[in-house]
């Protein structure tokens, strides 16, 4: 949305003055006088029809990201074109001053729809009303001060552009950070990508009004008049689809939450057992193509039901929010981590052979073993499976022979990291003497 105005006004008064001019200008320019009322017009009723889409969204999905912003966005906007429709028959406060502050306080709204919705509200809050202030203070001094319709469209250019720049600058920064991976963001990437390029039109078309009015002052009133007409219809198309992307991008992110939370551990914040899962048969299946390998973790905090039964589940769940942070901190950022159920965590480890996943293994034993100031002094070991995927070894094998070595670290004292009894027979050991010769003790 922009302001600022498209006819040429008695400047002390702030009303429309006949304009002295050839013949072949007066005829138009009388015309787009009188039109401007109904270009105002079907703009107010534009942005009614998106205000009123606004609500729609969130009655029908609560929650949503933003459009709370946006909805007094076009609010304050609907109120900025309605002022200005009324230019030829209201004063210029009414018209000029008040209206244009609607329409800035409407950008910066939208601003803060788009840094609501991607949960970064808001870096440009207190440079925007600043720019508000210092705005509004010029449109008054030339209004009413040195009467300047150039410099007020200049102002009313500014105020926007700058907004909507900070808005594209916001989007594309997030669309830097965002992961691409499994578990990231992906959906939300495509409407990102279409509202931070609108936003870029929409900052390119507010200086092209500038560089266009500065060409063609006010003087040449048909010229300047054509311009704003074409910067109005354009502005509402872009403002319009604007809105309509970050409507999108509300509804994508709301998305995410959703299936964040279902796959979402609520006390630890890791992946659940079926997300893992999912995760797993993808990346097995990745692994058959490209022949390479992976391993598995299968950790249990030893004794944890006694924890629970002694100190009671509020120790416990202390506990396992360390031993949570602990393996997080000795993983890779690729590394996949995750709550299998109750003490138990799985770790998928991408790229990795037996006897690497061997020694990561032995690193978070360590690390946990190491955790001081848990609740009444305890003292906190884990049991962990290793297992490497096979040729062609379907999810449910490859988690059943990590299973039977972390049962296995189980049996053989607790505090050790087991390797899969299959990858040692195949090596050419027995069964029977797998287990303590590849179990780390402590």
């Amino acid at each position: 949305m922009g302001g600022g105005g498209a006819v040429c006004h008695d400047e002390s008064l702030g009303r429309p003055t006949a304009i002295q001019s050839p013949a072949s200008v007066s005829g138009p320019t009388e015309f787009i006088e009188m039109y401007m009322p109904f270009m105002m017009g079907g703009y107010a009723a534009a942005v009614l029809l998106m205000l009123a889409g606004c609500r729609v969204v969130t009655w029908s999905v609560p929650g949503l990201r933003g459009v709370r912003f946006l909805t007094w966005g076009f609010g304050c906007g609907l109120a900025g074109v309605i002022l200005m429709a009324l230019r030829p028959f209201a004063p210029a406060w009414l018209t000029i001053l008040l209206a244009n502050l609607a329409i800035y306080a409407a950008q910066f709204l939208l601003y803060g729809a788009v840094a609501d919705c991607l949960g970064a509200w808001p870096g440009f809050r207190r440079a925007g009303l600043a720019l508000m202030t210092v705005a509004l203070c010029g449109m008054a001094w030339f209004t009413y001060v040195d009467p300047d319709l150039t410099a007020r469209i200049l102002i009313s250019s500014a105020v926007p552009g700058s907004c909507t720049a900070a808005s594209a600058a916001l989007l594309l920064r997030h669309l830097r950070k965002a992961p691409r991976g499994i578990g990231g963001s992906a959906t939300r990437l495509p409407a990102m990508k279409a509202l931070a390029g609108i936003q870029i039109l929409l900052t390119v078309q507010h200086l092209l009004r500038c560089v266009l009015t500065l060409l063609y002052p006010p003087a040449q009133i048909l010229h300047l008049d054509l311009i704003q007409a074409a910067y109005t219809y354009t502005n509402l198309i872009l403002n319009v689809a604007g809105g309509c992307g970050l409507i999108w991008l509300a509804l994508c992110i709301h998305r995410e939450d959703l299936e964040a939370r279902a796959e979402t551990d609520g006390l630890t914040g890791l992946l659940n057992r079926r997300a893992f899962e999912e995760i797993l048969t993808r990346e097995l299946r990745r692994a058959r193509v490209a022949t390479t390998s992976l391993a598995i973790l299968l950790t249990d905090i030893d004794r944890f039901k006694e924890v629970n039964d002694s100190l009671g589940h509020q120790a416990g769940d202390e506990v396992l929010r360390r031993v949570t942070r602990a393996l997080r901190e000795s993983l890779r950022p690729a590394d996949v981590l995750s709550r299998f159920g109750g003490e138990e965590f799985a770790i998928l480890l991408r790229d990795t052979n037996l006897g690497v996943a061997e020694e990561v293994a032995e690193r978070l034993r360590l690390h946990v073993a190491g955790l001081t100031g848990l609740p009444s002094g305890l003292h906190i070991t884990i049991s962990i499976g290793v297992a490497a995927n096979d040729v062609n070894e379907r999810l449910e094998e490859l988690v059943r022979r990590c299973d039977e070595a972390l049962y296995r670290s189980k049996r053989a004292g607790r505090n050790l990291v087991t390797l899969s009894r299959e990858y040692q027979t195949a090596a050419g050991m027995a069964p029977a003497d797998a287990v303590p010769g590849l179990s780390l003790t402590s």
